[in-house]
């Protein structure tokens, strides 16, 4: 039997979140980019956006310039890492790279981010 969209999309949100290999990280990661594309997000300034995916590149249609899957892997690492040192980044200005907000909205709207936000 073939899994819904939403299925698949847990499944690999699920996927990042239980991955304990650096180098199958960014796939998994890229994965939930593909699954996701076309649905609607936030900015952290409530400014909604879109974006397709091109090969390694994500295009919001807010923004001219491609996002690429090394960025995103990176934004998700640092987030990781922030969180497992006991200092969660809670928003896309710590994160300090091209397409912050962005990478932001789209890792808060899949759940791999931002969930400190509303623990407390």
């Amino acid at each position: 039997m073939k899994k819904s969209v939403q299925e698949e999309r847990d499944a690999a949100v699920s996927a990042v979140r239980n991955c304990e290999k650096p180098e199958e990280l960014g796939a998994l990661l890229w994965r939930v980019i593909e699954l996701y594309a076309e649905e609607p997000f936030f900015t952290s300034k409530k400014l909604p956006f879109t974006y397709t995916v091109k090969g390694r590149e994500l295009f919001c249609d807010r923004k001219e310039k491609s996002i690429t899957e090394a960025t995103v892997v990176r934004a998700y690492e640092k987030i990781r890492a922030a969180k497992a040192a006991g200092d969660p980044i809670k928003g896309p200005k710590k994160l300090c790279m091209f397409g912050a907000p962005y990478i932001w909205g789209i890792l808060k709207g899949t759940g791999l981010a931002g969930l400190e936000e509303e623990e407390g």
